[in-house]
């Protein structure tokens, strides 16, 4: 049985960790674990680690235990070399082409055996400093260690010959591999500046004026001038919304004139992967989606609109600029005409359940219909290729039509006391702001008018 967080150190859950015969064993003991169990067994197997070398393999099953507990790490020289890459390491073994800051674990250990039989002396120096700040508790020591091991780590990776050949690398790895010698090598400027953000980040609400009054962007812009986009790399990471990056600094991102870089390719990345989600989500049968399904749908092309539309005002994003087609060409490629006309289809679908239908058809339509018809303007906004004649615009007439037909003749054939008629108004808003959206302006008004009277 898991103990309480709150459980003191018991010495008895640790041995029957320690001695845990077998994955099942291993795996009951570790949940056992209470906060302060897992942080004297983190400890206690990173002294062991320092000690010997080599990291013991309990201190990888104990993990995830770790990212919930969060303990202060002992560490190892290894460890503090690759600490600037740690918001880019991930536990995935693949390596995503044209995603050079997604780094996996597995590729540190060649890359530290590099380092290492690169001036073996001097590591061997640094890892008896390392265990001696360790057992005195000296962080000012451990802070100079890290800085050097760091420092060496960034002067092989970017200058030792033919790296790739020598660990058989893939395109892909090299490419993640210069993104992590160009970490290492800026770190020391980009950093602290992070860190000031990350700390003050709390203080202001707004991102936006966040970014501009606690980054201290400014001294990094100066003196990295060429690399600002690994700072703003890590702002992106460390911001819930990238548009409040871009609105930060409007002054970078609108003097871009080619569609390269860590920044875009971050962006680009992005707006794939909300893309790719949305149109998962699009491409189940909408009338018989759970309610949840469906808000979660409304949500993520809500969000992808957002970052799509300020995107577009970036000139190299804008209707003459270099980055245009592909923006486009990936939300068409991505969305699908197929299943955004579907979900329109079944949007008056629901229109007719919330005008008609039996009342568990109709509460189910009213969840849905005032979310989704919020942002269906958007969607077909998102895959249009702008002419007159596009599939996109015929089915904004078609849908606007249909709309206005069901709700004027349900309103001809059906008397209404005004309470009714106010209830009914309320419901149906959403879908009449969607009509409003495709032109349908006028007639809109006159139905509004018919049921205000």
């Amino acid at each position: 049985m898991p103990a309480d967080p709150q459980t003191p150190l018991s010495f008895t859950r640790l041995h029957l960790v320690r001695t845990a015969g077998g994955a099942e064993a291993l795996r009951r003991g570790l949940a056992a674990l209470s906060d302060a169990d897992v942080q004297h067994l983190a400890r206690s197997l990173e002294f062991q680690g320092v000690l010997e070398g080599a990291m013991p393999d309990l201190l990888s099953a104990l993990r995830p235990r770790l990212r919930q507990v969060r303990p202060e790490r002992v560490g190892s020289v290894e460890r503090m070399c690759w600490r600037p890459l740690e918001r880019f390491l991930t536990d995935q073994t693949e390596v995503v082409s044209g995603v050079p800051w997604i780094v996996p674990r597995r590729l540190l250990r060649p890359l530290w055996a590099l380092v290492e039989a690169a001036n073996a002396d001097l590591v061997d120096q640094l890892r008896r400093r390392h265990l001696t700040a360790c057992f005195d508790q000296d962080q000012l020591a451990l802070d100079q260690v890290a800085h050097q091991i760091t420092d060496l780590a960034a002067f092989i990776l970017n200058n030792a010959i033919n790296i790739p050949a020598r660990l058989k690398l893939s395109a892909a790895e090299t490419a993640v591999v210069r993104f992590m010698a160009r970490v290492l090598k800026w770190h020391r400027l980009v950093m602290p500046n992070v860190r000031y953000f990350q700390q003050a980040q709390a203080r202001q609400t707004d991102q936006v004026q966040a970014l501009r009054l606690y980054s201290n962007w400014y001294s990094v812009f100066e003196l990295l001038d060429t690399q600002f986009d690994l700072y703003v790399l890590h702002l992106f990471e460390m911001t819930p919304n990238p548009v409040d990056v871009i609105d930060a600094f409007p002054f970078y991102f609108d003097t871009m004139t080619e569609p390269s870089g860590l920044a875009l390719q971050w962006l680009h990345h992005r707006l794939d992967n909300i893309a790719a989600d949305t149109a998962t989500l699009l491409a189940r049968p909408p009338r018989i989606q759970p309610a949840e399904v469906l808000l979660d749908l409304s949500d993520r092309v809500f969000l992808l609109n957002r970052l799509a539309t300020r995107l577009r005002r970036i000139p190299l994003f804008g209707p003459e600029g270099a980055g245009a087609d592909g923006l486009s060409a990936l939300l068409r490629g991505r969305l699908g005409f197929d299943s955004v006309e579907r979900l329109g289809e079944a949007l008056i679908d629901w229109l007719h359940d919330v005008l008609m239908g039996p009342a568990d058809k109709r509460i189910r339509a009213i969840n849905v219909l005032g979310p989704l018809a919020g942002i269906y303007p958007l969607l077909l906004l998102l895959i249009d290729t702008g002419e007159r004649a596009s599939r996109a615009h015929k089915l904004r007439i078609r849908l606007g039509d249909k709309a206005i037909d069901n709700i004027d003749r349900y309103l001809r054939s059906h008397e209404m006391a005004p309470q009714a008629r106010h209830t009914t108004a309320s419901n149906i808003a959403p879908v009449l702001e969607m009509c409003r959206a495709f032109g349908k302006a006028e007639a809109v008004t006159e139905l509004e008018r018919r049921l205000r009277r």
